[in-house]
Formats: C-alpha cells, structure tokens, sequence
C-alpha cells in the first residue's frame, strides 16, 4: 500500500498540533533509520507530508484567530514575516514556512551519515 487511506485522512484531520508535530518527528525517525522497504518509507513519507500540511494548517489557522483577535481590539498586527516598528528588539526574526515537499524538512544537521 502506497497511499495512505481514508481512516488515516479522518485520523489526521482530528489530531491537535501538538500531536501531528509529535507523529511527525517520529515518521522522520523512523525514515532516518532507512531500515524499510521502499514501499513502507514511501507510504511513510507521504504520511509525513500529510503530517506536515496538517502542521502547516494549524499554524495558518492560529495565526489568522491571533489577527482577528488583534482587529477587534483596533491593534494592527504587522503583515506575516514582517516585524513591526515598535522599537522592541526582543522579537524574533523567523524565517518563511517551508513548503511541504521542500526536502529539507527531513534533512537532520546532525545526522551522523
């Protein structure tokens, strides 16, 4: 089997950042040990970029609730990526969202191969 099926789609769309996040470090694992048939980390790595599209979705999801938030209170929060021009230099400068099939998302630093 090589594509993930209609009761894990239903599984994902219920799992909570938290736990998609947490699923997701354990499918890059599990691909890292490269110890699978290449259908299983195929299937395993189409789950991850399910995994990591769900990710992706909560974070849009909450960043829009945080925005609507900030317009009802009449606080314009800076454009996404931006800082704002408050003189705080306490916030961070993050970089862009990676795009779900940039294969960086599975690439460790410290990975000893």
């Amino acid at each position: 089997m090589t594509e993930p099926n209609e009761s894990w789609r239903e599984e994902l769309a219920g799992l909570s950042f938290e736990d998609a996040y947490r699923r997701l470090e354990e499918t890059v694992g599990r691909l890292e040990q490269g110890e699978l048939a290449l259908t299983d980390a195929e299937l395993l790595y189409r789950q991850g970029m399910e995994l990591a599209n769900r990710c992706q979705q909560l974070l849009t999801e909450a960043e829009l609730r945080i925005t609507q938030i900030g317009d009802s209170r009449g606080v314009a929060a800076p454009p996404a990526g931006e800082a704002s021009d408050d003189g705080d230099d306490d916030e961070w400068d993050l970089p862009p969202p990676l795009e779900p099939d940039d294969p960086s998302l599975f690439e460790d630093d410290d990975a000893p191969f």
